[in-house]
């Protein structure tokens, strides 16, 4: 199929190999702008755009895709379909009825559930444990439009999982369903379905606010929270008022923490205990009477290291407490 791709960051990657490796003419691929990245701030290229040119594609990047000028050149181009992954921009009535089959998105989570813009992170602070993903045709909504194929993916229940795992993860899986899905576009056997609207739910983008931890959460709340939000931005705490962030929390029953940890005693939420080993252990829920193991920080302007080396590295003893002034 003629194709013109649509897609920024590197989810959108294995997509765009998995088009050039079962062989669719790809007319252009079309991505955002460079941006300023790094403490330098120089210009720096998408993921998209490098892996595009790479493989040999021309690349356009429009400042905004309804301008006039690109409408005009996607005419010209006179694509089958336009497949998106990620792009980043909306697109206009106008631009969807270009090519032949419309355009059709890959998208990270089982639809109606999850639209928006952080549906994998949405999904791990939730607590799910199956997430997906769904090939479907776009409309002027943000995630509204029908669905064509969709795939369960069952969530690990690693707490170190997190969210680049997972989007990496689902990636792939995207990659697989869109090139079954466009097979079935040229058979002429490619289902569509309606979004049953009563189930759907929204993914916003992750907020400033979220990033600090609340030690008076619930063990599992914690976990979740900083598994959607790892690599990054990463939770964050202090420890004597310097930042933290948190990569990996594991939460421990009752038996694990037992004896030494003293699981079910109340605490000051925050509190660090050691466990064997030198392992982390944080109080935290109600009263502080749950435990959480510290598997993995990083200091600011440091790299990651697990929570025994980051405690032994502060020379750490038990009674300190994070998130306190």
């Amino acid at each position: 199929m003629r194709i013109v791709f649509m897609g920024t960051p590197a989810f959108a990657v294995p997509t765009l190999e998995a088009l050039v490796d079962t062989g669719h003419d790809i007319l252009c691929v079309v991505t955002q702008p460079d941006r300023p990245a790094g403490r330098g701030h120089r210009l720096a290229p998408p993921p998209v755009k490098t892996a595009a040119l790479g493989l040999g594609l021309p690349v356009i990047q429009p400042e905004k895709v309804r301008d006039a000028g690109f409408v005009q050149t996607m005419r010209e181009l006179a694509p089958d379909v336009a497949v998106v992954a990620a792009f980043g921009q909306k697109i206009t009535g106008e631009l969807l009825a270009v090519p032949v089959h419309g355009f059709v998105n890959v998208h990270p989570s089982l639809l109606p559930l999850y639209r928006g813009a952080a549906p994998v992170q949405r999904c791990l602070i939730n607590g799910d444990e199956v997430t997906g993903v769904t090939i479907m045709y776009m409309d002027e909504g943000w995630d509204t439009g029908d669905i064509g194929i969709c795939e369960e993916f069952v969530i690990p229940r690693d707490p170190c999982a997190d969210a680049g795992w997972l989007e990496d993860s689902l990636a792939q899986l995207g990659a697989e369903l869109m090139v079954r899905f466009l097979r079935l576009l040229e058979e002429g056997q490619a289902p569509r379905a309606a979004q049953d609207y009563s189930g759907a739910s929204y993914a916003p983008k992750i907020s400033r606010d979220e990033l600090e931890i609340d030690w008076h959460r619930s063990a599992s709340q914690l976990c979740g929270a900083v598994r959607g939000l790892a690599p990054e931005p990463g939770a964050r705490t202090t420890l004597d008022g310097q930042p933290l962030r948190v990569l990996c929390l594991r939460q421990l029953g009752r038996e694990e923490a037992q004896p030494a940890l003293q699981a079910g005693q109340a605490l000051e939420p925050g509190t660090m205990l050691f466990g064997p080993g030198g392992r982390v252990v944080v109080a935290c829920g109600e009263e502080g009477r749950e435990r959480v193991a510290l598997e993995e920080v990083q200091p600011s302007g440091k790299k990651r290291m697990t929570g025994a080396e980051f405690a032994r590295g502060r020379r750490l003893a038990a009674g300190a407490r994070f998130g306190g002034q």
